[in-house]
């Protein structure tokens, strides 16, 4: 089961995601994908749109201090990660991974 607070980061990861996608990568296909593992679950949001240099991208960010950074900084908050890929003009791979909790009953 996941802690509520990674449900809401989730979501909220989801819609920052296609947001992006929406004004930045000029995509025409976006996959989403939310898969249940043994020990995690993981979102994918990937695009096949422009991509990006993640160096200045990361550098603009922290300048402003939201987007990807304030997702990197919620999901390691509730014991995630943020994994992007991205090369331009190959587009981009959003990954928002947490640890399953053990459910006692």
């Amino acid at each position: 089961a996941l802690h509520p607070q990674c449900e809401v980061t989730l979501m909220r990861a989801l819609q920052e995601g296609l947001n992006n996608v929406a004004k930045h990568a000029r995509a025409q296909e976006v996959n989403i994908t939310l898969s249940y593992m043994a020990d995690q679950v993981a979102l994918d949001i990937q695009d096949d749109g422009s991509g990006f240099d993640q160096k200045e991208v990361e550098t603009a960010e922290i300048e402003r201090g939201f987007g990807l950074i304030a997702m990197r900084q919620r999901a390691e908050q509730n014991g995630g990660q943020v994994i992007i890929e991205s090369e331009s003009g190959k587009g981009t791979t959003l990954v928002i991974q947490f640890p399953l909790e053990e459910v006692s009953i």
